[in-house]
Formats: C-alpha cells, sequence, structure tokens
C-alpha cells in the first residue's frame, strides 16, 4: 500500500467551513490521518508538497449528461470514460450520469448499456456512482428542451424492467409530482432507497406537500423548467399554475441545486434560493458535450447552438449547460450568492449528504476516500486526486 505525505496545504473543510494549514496522510485510497502543519513526516509516507494550494474534497457532480443525452446507444462505455478523463480537469472526482427523456424501448437500451459501464469498467479519471434518471416522468408543459415524445405517465410495468436493469445503480430520479401514477412511482422509489427530486413540473403546494411526504428531499435545477415565479400567491395552481418554484422555495423539506453559469438563473435569483436553502444548496453542471458523429435526434442536438455558456435551440430555449462545477464554484463567489466556503461545500459535502455518502465523499475525514482537489488562490484547480492518486495536473 502506497502511503502519501501531503503537506504545505491549506485544507478546506466544507463541513466546518474552515480553511487552515495541514497536512493529510493518504493509504492506499484513503484519507489515513489530518495533521496540523508542523507535524513531522510519517516514516515510508512519501512527501509531495503542495506549495501552498487549498486542499479541498474532490466535486461531486450529480446532474451530468456529457455526451450521454446524443451519442450511439452502443457508445455509453465511451461517452462515460471521456467524461471521467475530463471532469477531473474540472476538480470533480465523482458524478451520477443523467439521462434523458427517451421513448420506452431506447431507454431501457441506454440504461442496460449505461448500468453496464459502470458496473465493470475502471476508469481514468471521475467515477460515476450511478445513474440520474432526469424524465421520462415529466411534465409535457415544463418540457424545457426534454424531447416530447419521450415524456409520459409512470407505468408499472416499464418501471419494473427498467429498475431491473440498472439495479443498485440507480441513485437519483427527477419527476413530476403531479403526474398520474407519480404515488405509485414515488413508493417504488422509496422501496429501492433512490432518491426523489422534483422537477418540470407546474406542481401546486397540494402536490409538493404529498410528494413530500412520500419522501422526496429535493428539486432539480431550480427555476428551470417550472414556469415563472411570481409574487401573488404562487402557490395556488389555480390562480397560477407557473409557480412552482416559490412553492419549492418555501418548502422546508426540500433542498435544491442550481445552474450557476449566468445563463439559466439570474445571480439574484441564485441569491434568493441560497440564503433560502442554505446548506441544502447544491451546485450542478447540467452539462451537455455533443459528440461530433451519432447525434440523436430525440435531443435535437443537430440543432442545437452554443452561444459559449449554455446549448440553445432554435427558438431560443435552453437546452443544457456548457458549465463545469469549478467555475460554478467561481461565479457564486464572484456574484456573492455564496462565500468560498459556502461554494465548495455546495460541489462536495452537500452533495455527498444528498445522496448518502458524507461519510465516504465530500469530506476531509479519516476513512473517507483521499477524493481531493488542489485549487489555487483564484479557485482554479491545480490538481485532483482520485482515490489517493493524482490524476490530473494543470501545467
Amino acid at each position: 500500500m502506497i502511503r502519501r505525505w501531503l503537506h504545505d496545504a491549506i485544507l478546506v473543510d466544507p463541513e466546518s467551513g474552515s480553511e487552515a494549514p495541514g497536512c493529510l496522510l493518504l493509504e492506499g485510497e484513503r484519507i489515513a490521518a489530518r495533521c496540523g502543519p508542523d507535524a513531522p513526516a510519517p516514516e515510508s509516507a512519501r512527501p509531495t508538497s503542495l506549495h501552498g494550494a487549498r486542499l479541498a474534497p474532490g466535486f461531486l457532480d450529480v446532474h451530468h449528461h456529457g455526451e450521454l443525452a446524443a451519442c450511439q446507444i452502443d457508445d455509453a462505455r465511451g461517452a462515460l470514460r471521456r467524461a471521467s478523463a475530463s471532469l477531473v480537469r474540472h476538480g470533480v472526482t465523482a458524478f451520477l450520469p443523467t439521462t434523458i427523456a427517451w421513448p420506452a424501448p431506447e431507454l431501457l437500451a441506454r440504461v442496460e448499456h449505461i448500468a453496464t459501464a459502470i458496473a465493470r469498467s475502471e476508469w481514468p479519471g471521475a467515477v460515476p456512482l450511478g445513474l440520474h434518471l432526469e424524465g421520462p416522468w415529466i411534465l409535457s408543459a415544463a418540457a424545457g428542451a426534454q424531447p416530447p415524445a419521450g415524456i409520459r405517465p409512470y407505468d408499472p410495468r416499464e418501471g419494473a424492467a427498467l429498475f431491473d436493469r440498472a439495479g443498485s445503480l440507480l441513485r437519483m430520479v427527477t419527476l413530476a409530482p403531479e403526474l398520474p401514477g407519480a404515488a405509485a412511482l414515488q413508493a417504488e422509489l422509496a422501496r429501492r432507497r433512490v432518491v426523489v427530486a422534483l422537477g418540470h413540473t407546474l406542481a401546486g403546494e397540494q402536490d409538493v406537500r404529498a410528494a413530500v411526504e412520500r419522501g422526496a428531499c429535493h428539486v432539480t435545477h431550480l427555476f428551470n423548467a417550472m414556469g415563472c415565479t411570481r409574487h401573488r400567491d404562487p402557490a395556488r395552481p389555480d390562480d397560477a399554475p407557473d409557480g412552482f418554484a416559490a412553492v419549492a422555495l418555501a418548502h422546508e423539506a426540500l433542498g435544491c441545486d442550481l445552474i450557476a453559469d449566468g445563463a439559466h438563473v439570474h445571480p439574484d435569483w441564485l441569491r434568493i434560493a441560497a440564503r433560502a436553502k442554505r446548506e441544502r444548496t447544491v451546485l450542478i453542471s447540467d452539462r451537455i458535450d455533443v459528440p461530433a458523429s451519432g447525434r440523436d435526434a430525440w435531443l435535437g442536438a443537430d440543432r442545437m447552438r452554443s452561444d459559449g455558456v449554455a446549448w440553445r435551440l432554435p427558438d431560443g430555449r435552453l437546452a443544457g449547460s456548457l458549465l463545469t462545477l469549478d467555475v460554478a464554484a467561481r461565479n457564486v463567489e464572484t456574484w456573492r450568492v455564496m462565500t468560498r466556503a459556502e461554494a465548495i461545500a455546495a460541489c462536495t459535502v452537500r452533495p455527498a449528504r444528498l445522496l448518502g455518502i458524507e461519510r465516504t465523499r465530500g469530506t476531509l475525514a479519516v476513512g473517507a476516500r483521499a477524493d481531493l482537489v488542489e485549487l489555487d488562490a483564484a479557485g482554479e484547480v491545480r490538481a485532483t486526486w482520485v482515490a489517493g492518486r493524482r490524476v490530473y495536473a494543470a501545467d
């Protein structure tokens, strides 16, 4: 087992919000000790100076489409490997590959290929932890850029086949709670201990309350694909069916994630959300990478255009972001949405808590995985460590 002594570092603790000089001892894939700056290097440990870098837990992106939204079905493993290699350049050490609303036969085939790839592959960088299904059980009227032909109510027979193919790798599902069959779907997801997030919905207070009672705990990309936010009776679906975001903001049981690219949500609204949800606010990328070939007609990737920040369809609708989590963290700090410590927490321990893995990821605690990111004073990624190995270093 290789032992490494990381010294001359500023340890960034997302749980306490503190930054202090210190050292870490890594043994194999784990953090074995956390020491003060003057602690002597243990015998047989290989010393590595970080030259004053800030050392934080590796980032965790729970909403990353990558090339999966547009690649060929049988290229799922290749798409995931390319994402794995790319994400570590931005400090991400783990992620949830995220689907879109494909028609039933295609969704089943894609989930099977993705799950098989996750279960059987080794990764050059960031590790895919499991699947996030964004759709197909969402509302057509709040589809955003999701393909309309793939949106549908929950069918228990289709669900059983889908869950069988995903197995224990199904980690998170985004759904609209007002859809027919939503209660049965949530019951099945609760049985499987899958995180339920509300999104692509126009649900009012009654539907949201019922969903929370059934175990929903999160909101996917708050403010996006959920109608407009108004100040007058936003929680009443009969008067203002476009008020889901306001209902979600007011509901204490719901956390949220945000796309902080400056296009999807104005910084003022990011600030409101961060103040309302506090430690339950998570940053995501919602990133889509369109491959050079094999573009999927269901997504309309052949018509997507980049404006340098996000993808847009010909009618101007947003169709995913070009964001990375390191940029998101810098953005929210620059825009005074969050402090630097809060921004790091929103990329690390908070998404880890959402998935119930905060003891092993998103933390610098002894015993946790040695998934780490080195940051300079400006928040730029200098290096990324996965399972105790430095897998990326900036030139």
